[in-house]
């Protein structure tokens, strides 16, 4: 409810031969788009893995789905033409490394998509962040203060396209890779 359209509109913009990190339970699966000719999810959890796979058979979509580390993709450079995440950043322990990794394995006229929670650029609202990010955190590893779209641009990532929502708390970004 909260994110509107948002998964629909990051599932449009998949194309060719794609990586979803942190692809959870494939709650975003349903709205890839048909211009995807080659899926991958990738997850830390087993079990998600599992899920995202039951998910992806029932919806007739053939992917493959991969354990691994967003911070350390096991994949070659410049392996794809699209590399995802959706609300993960958050969870990551080192967010720049999972970019910079998304980067690596992004061809360089490739496209980074981001739908991600950041902390918001309106002082009441992130005030409430700040407050809650504590118990998130503990309860489910989920920092609502990052500032994820700064540090996609002090990255070296060229943004293309950035909308959001919620005062400014749920972004989509399009994005390209920085140089290597």
């Amino acid at each position: 409810m909260l994110l509107g359209d948002f998964r629909r509109r990051f599932g449009a913009l998949l194309r060719g031969r794609t990586l979803e990190g942190a692809v959870g339970t494939g709650l975003n699966l349903p709205y890839y788009s048909p211009a995807v000719t080659e899926a991958f999810g990738v997850d830390f959890s087993i079990g998600m893995l599992r899920e995202a796979r039951q998910r992806a058979r029932a919806l007739g979509l053939p992917m493959r789905f991969v354990q691994a580390d967003a911070q350390a993709l096991p994949f070659p450079a410049a392996a794809f033409d699209t590399v995802a995440i959706s609300l993960a950043l958050c969870t990551v322990a080192d967010p720049p490394t999972a970019l910079r990794e998304m980067a690596r394995v992004c061809r360089p006229d490739g496209r980074i998509v981001l739908l991600e929670h950041v902390a918001s650029p309106v002082g009441p609202v992130y005030a409430l962040e700040r407050l809650l990010s504590p118990l998130q955190e503990r309860q489910m590893g989920c920092n609502l203060t990052r500032r994820t779209v700064d540090t996609v641009r002090e990255l070296g990532f060229r943004i293309e396209a950035e909308e959001s929502r919620w005062w400014g708390v749920f972004r989509l970004v399009i994005a390209r890779p920085p140089a290597l």
